[in-house]
Order: C-alpha cells, then structure tokens, then sequence
C-alpha cells in the first residue's frame, strides 16, 4: 500500500448497503484507524464482555461511542450535529469484524 492509501474495512459475513455493518466499517476507519495496539485493545475489551467478564464496557472515540452488551452493541455518533441516529448492531458481528481488522492492518504494517 502506497503511504496515503486506507485500508477498506472486510470480513466475513460484510453485508454492503446494510447500516449496522456500514457504522462498524465507519468506526474501524474513523475511530480505530491503523492503530494495531488500540484495535486490539478494543477486541479485548468487547470479548470480555461477550465471554461476561464485564456486563458492558462503554467508549467515546472520535467520531462514535461504543455501548456494548454481550449481544448487542449500539454505534452513536459522539456529536448530535453531525445528524446520525444510533444504530444496533449484534455484539458477535463488531467481533468478527474488529479480528479482521486487527489482521488487516498488522499485515500492512509488515
């Protein structure tokens, strides 16, 4: 990848067009970046969750705010303004997609 090239959020179950993956994508580009460490570190915080180490675990990024239940998962916009609405995803999905994130950028940073 050419140094001014961003990577495009996939994994495996992706569904273009829907609103819930479309938001996950969103965060993964806007609040995680290529930050391997944070992504990581988010996964680890979301799997605890779903495996009920914690009953929830909350986090205001840049652009979105986590709220993650172990099966669901609300994306909100941290500024009103910006006119999103909140959007519900499946906790199992952020985690699939966060583990191929995670890969994606760690191989490109090889």
């Amino acid at each position: 990848m050419a140094g001014g090239d961003f990577p495009v959020p996939d994994w495996p179950g992706k569904v273009a067009g829907n609103a819930g993956h479309d938001r996950i994508a969103a965060c993964l580009v806007m609040d995680i970046q290529r930050a391997a460490d944070w992504a990581h570190s988010v996964l680890s915080h979301v799997r605890d969750v779903q495996k009920g180490g914690a009953d929830h675990w909350e986090m205001a990024m840049n652009a979105y705010m986590l709220s993650v239940g172990p099966q669901t998962t609300d994306i909100a916009p941290v500024y009103e303004e910006a006119g999103e609405v909140t959007v519900s995803v499946q906790t199992s999905e952020l985690c699939v997609a966060l583990q191929a994130w995670c890969q994606q950028i760690t191989q490109q940073s090889d």
